[in-house]
């Protein structure tokens, strides 16, 4: 009998309009405060889960106990026409699997294929199109109390990326009283420092764990973008009341 290689991957979605998948992977090598899955391990976009990110937290939720085989992973993908794959969750760089699967992702589908990851430890790239990377913070003493690590790798690794060549974005939450206005110019002047044309997302802090923080207005989401943008062109603040566009749907 076979024994099946398990991934850590819990929860897959897809978005039929646009034909991308997101694979949520288990495991991070942070602590983050206000990690989204203290809240909802699933995709936020699923429609049961919209209203979610404006709720008060109650408790921690559930960690996942299914996970998903690689042959099982190639076969529900199988049945799916593909375009783009995220490759999410917590710290999907960390799936000792990561390099296979990204690249039968390219091989089976043509894939474009995006991590969405911490930089804190990096796999092999090779199949990667580009890297989505969360900056938590610039400051080292707030990315410690934050993430309960020191950003020396991260902000070496960007760097590093940067110089490879990989298309990249940066996002960073917006936590008002924490890392607010003046962070967010730590970050943005970082970025600069390093490619001012990388695209900056600056996202809205919702509420997860138990935190003493609020959820921003939009007027200080607009300071922020307006803030950053002295350092950079290519800047976007969300304020997480956006209109959905496309039905996600859950696969696993």
């Amino acid at each position: 009998m076979q024994v099946k290689v398990m991934t850590n991957i819990y929860h897959i979605s897809y978005t039929p309009e646009t034909k991308e998948i997101s694979l949520f992977f288990w495991g991070c090598n942070f602590n983050c405060l206000g990690c989204l899955c203290k809240k909802e391990t699933h995709n936020f976009l699923l429609s049961e889960h919209l209203h979610l990110p404006f709720e008060e937290p109650t408790v921690i939720a559930d960690s996942p106990e299914q996970f998903i085989s690689f042959e099982d992973l190639i076969k529900t993908l199988d049945k799916l026409e593909i375009k783009k794959v995220l490759l999410e969750g917590q710290e999907a760089s960390l799936d000792p699997l990561y390099p296979q699967i990204t690249q039968a992702l390219h091989k089976r589908y043509s894939s474009y294929n995006t991590l969405c990851s911490n930089i804190y430890s990096l796999p092999s790239l090779k199949d990667t199109d580009e890297i989505a990377i969360g900056l938590k913070a610039v400051t080292d003493s707030i990315h410690k109390e934050y993430t309960g690590k020191s950003n020396r790798q991260v902000l070496a690794n960007f760097i590093s990326l940067n110089q490879a060549g990989l298309k990249s974005s940066v996002a960073s939450v917006f936590i008002p009283g924490f890392i607010d206005i003046a962070e967010t110019e730590n970050i943005a002047e970082f970025i600069a420092q390093v490619n001012k044309d990388i695209p900056y997302h600056i996202l809205p802090y919702f509420k997860s764990g138990f935190n003493p923080w609020r959820h921003p207005t939009h007027e200080e989401m607009e300071a922020a973008e307006k803030t950053a943008r002295k350092h950079l062109g290519k800047v976007h603040s969300w304020k997480g009341d956006e209109e959905m566009k496309y039905e996600v749907v859950k696969i696993f």
